[in-house]
C-alpha cells in the first residue's frame, strides 16, 4: 500500500515538474509586425507547442506566458514606440496559433513583450512557458473571498483635517528687508505683501534711516533723517520667467529731528520692472515723476524726473504655485 502511494505521488510530481518546466524558444523572426508572420514560422516546433497545448488542457488552472521580443532595429519613423508592438504582435502571433490549431483556451494564455536595445535576429523571438506560480495566486484568491465574514479584518481610518481650501492654498504673505534709493539718498527699507500664487503681490514699504544728515534751512544747519512710505502692485505675467510688472505710490521725506517736520519731501506714481536673480532676492527698478516740495515753499509741483532702484531680501510664507 506504501510502495502504491509512493508510486502515484511520484508520477503526479513528475507531471507537475513537466508542466513548470515546459519552456520554447522560437527564434529569427523577421523584421515585420506580429500579424505578418506566417505559420512555417512555427513548423519546426510543432511537437513542443503539441506537449505544451496537452499540459495546458490537463491543468486547467496552469498558464502559458509568452513573451514576445524585438531588438534595437531602427526603423525610419518612431522606432521607440514601433519596436514595442513589433515584440508584441510576434506574441499574439503564437497565442492565435495555440488556440486556432491546438484548442488552448484564451484564458490559459498570457502575453507580454520585451525589448533589447541591441539589433540581430537572435533578439527577435518569441518564448513559451508553462507558469504554475499563478494557480497559487488563483486559490489564495478565492479563499479569501469564500472565508466566514467573522475572519474578515476591517482597516480603521483615522480622522485627518479638512485639506486646505483653493483659496488657502493659494494665498501667501511675504515679508522683506532691503535698500532703496530716493531724491535725498538712500534708506533702509522693510517689506510686507499679501501674495496670490505668487504672481500677484500687493505691498506696503516703509522705510527711515538711523544716520543724521545736514540740511541747511534759514540760516540753521538741521539734523535730518530720511523717511518714505508707499504702496504698489506686482505683478507676474509669464510663470517661466521672474520678471514683473511693478506700479504704485511712493512718498520720500528728509525731516527734521528738530522739528519733526519735513524739510523736503518728494512723492508720485512709480511704474517699473522686478527681476528675481533668485529666489529670495528681488531688484526693482521704476520710473518715479515726482512732486517735490521745500519746507519754505506754499505748493509742490511735479518738477522732477528720476529712476528709483529697490534691492530687496525676501521670506515667503504660503500662496506657492
Amino acid at each position: 500500500m506504501i510502495r502504491a502511494t509512493s508510486l502515484i505521488l511520484g508520477v503526479i510530481l513528475l507531471l507537475l515538474g513537466q508542466a513548470v518546466g515546459q519552456e520554447i524558444m522560437i527564434p529569427d523572426f523577421p523584421l515585420a509586425i506580429g500579424g505578418s508572420v506566417g505559420s512555417e514560422q512555427f513548423k519546426p516546433f510543432q511537437a513542443e507547442l503539441k506537449a505544451v497545448a496537452d499540459t495546458l488542457q490537463k491543468y486547467r488552472l496552469a498558464r502559458a506566458i509568452i513573451t514576445g521580443e524585438s531588438d534595437g532595429e531602427r526603423f525610419r519613423h518612431n522606432h521607440d514606440a514601433q519596436n514595442p508592438g513589433v515584440a508584441l504582435g510576434r506574441a499574439h502571433a503564437l497565442r492565435n496559433l495555440l488556440i486556432e490549431d491546438y484548442g488552448v483556451a484564451p484564458s490559459q494564455i498570457v502575453i507580454q513583450s520585451r525589448e533589447t536595445k541591441k539589433s540581430g535576429p537572435e533578439f527577435r523571438n518569441v518564448t513559451l512557458r508553462i507558469d504554475r506560480a499563478l494557480v497559487d495566486l488563483e486559490n489564495r484568491l478565492q479563499a479569501l473571498e469564500t472565508r466566514p465574514p467573522v475572519e474578515r479584518r476591517f482597516t480603521e481610518v483615522k480622522e485627518t483635517s479638512a485639506p486646505l481650501s483653493r483659496f488657502e492654498e493659494n494665498f501667501g504673505v511675504q515679508l522683506g528687508l532691503g535698500v532703496s534709493t530716493s531724491p535725498f539718498g538712500g534708506i533702509p527699507v522693510a517689506t510686507a505683501a499679501l501674495t496670490w500664487r505668487r504672481i500677484i503681490y500687493l505691498e506696503a514699504i516703509v522705510g527711515h534711516t538711523f544716520w543724521n544728515n545736514s540740511f541747511r534751512f534759514e540760516n540753521t544747519d538741521l539734523d535730518t533723517k530720511r523717511r518714505l512710505i508707499g504702496g504698489r502692485i506686482i505683478f507676474y505675467p509669464l510663470d517661466k520667467i521672474p520678471l514683473g510688472l511693478v506700479g504704485g505710490w511712493t512718498r520720500m521725506e528728509e525731516i527734521s529731528q528738530e522739528y519733526y517736520e519735513y524739510t523736503r519731501l518728494s512723492e508720485g506714481v512709480m511704474l517699473g520692472l522686478r527681476y528675481d536673480p533668485l529666489s529670495f532676492l528681488s531688484l526693482t527698478a521704476a520710473y518715479h515723476p515726482s512732486k517735490s516740495r521745500h519746507a519754505e515753499e506754499a505748493l509742490s509741483d511735479f518738477d522732477s524726473d528720476q529712476f528709483l532702484a529697490y534691492l530687496t531680501a525676501h521670506l515667503d510664507f504660503g500662496g506657492g504655485k
